[in-house]
């Protein structure tokens, strides 16, 4: 799993969760508020019952989608960590950046919507991003949660690039 967050109030139960879990769980923990985060948690250890940490350098852009494309979760926070982490067709968990007018949960709702989330998805989701004070739901890597991930990579790579688009829109408006 790659863990690229901000502080989610949740991350000590999915620690607490993946240490305990009946499977080896490595964690690839990126350079900067997540490690920060991780380490606060768990004192610098590297490991916790089944769950192994890696500390990663900072990454560059090219590094980083090879990341996404590497694990079998991707925790990812922002916008362009969410579009990349689409592209790996990997299930993916989002930490939408808050606002102090509670938009993002109309759009983290909007985008759950679109990607047609299942309704564990859309539990874990919340959770993670503190809508609420449900406790975190169990990860389902495999199942709904990857058959969700792909699809939406296939509607992706269905859209026709940039470019194209705004060639159609402009003949349409000439």
């Amino acid at each position: 799993m790659s863990l690229f967050c901000y502080e989610p109030a949740v991350l000590p139960a999915l620690l607490a969760r993946l240490a305990q879990g009946p499977e080896p769980t490595r964690l690839l923990v990126t350079a900067g508020r997540a490690a920060a985060a991780v380490k606060a948690q768990l004192a610098d250890r590297e490991t916790s019952g089944a769950l192994s940490i890696s500390y990663l350098p900072h990454l560059t852009q090219p590094d980083f989608d090879h990341l996404l494309w590497a694990c079998d979760l991707n925790f990812v926070r922002g916008e362009d960590s969410l579009v990349r982490a689409l592209w790996a067709g990997a299930p993916l968990v989002w930490q939408i950046y808050p606002q102090d007018d509670d938009a993002h949960h109309v759009k983290l709702g909007a985008w759950l919507d679109w990607l047609g989330a299942p309704p564990s998805l859309r539990l874990f989701h919340h959770a993670w991003n503190g809508f609420g004070d449900a406790p975190l739901p169990a990860l389902e890597m495999q199942g709904p949660w990857r058959e969700t991930a792909l699809n939406a990579r296939k509607r992706l790579l269905a859209q026709d690039d940039l470019a194209t688009q705004l060639q159609k829109m402009i003949a349409q408006k000439s």
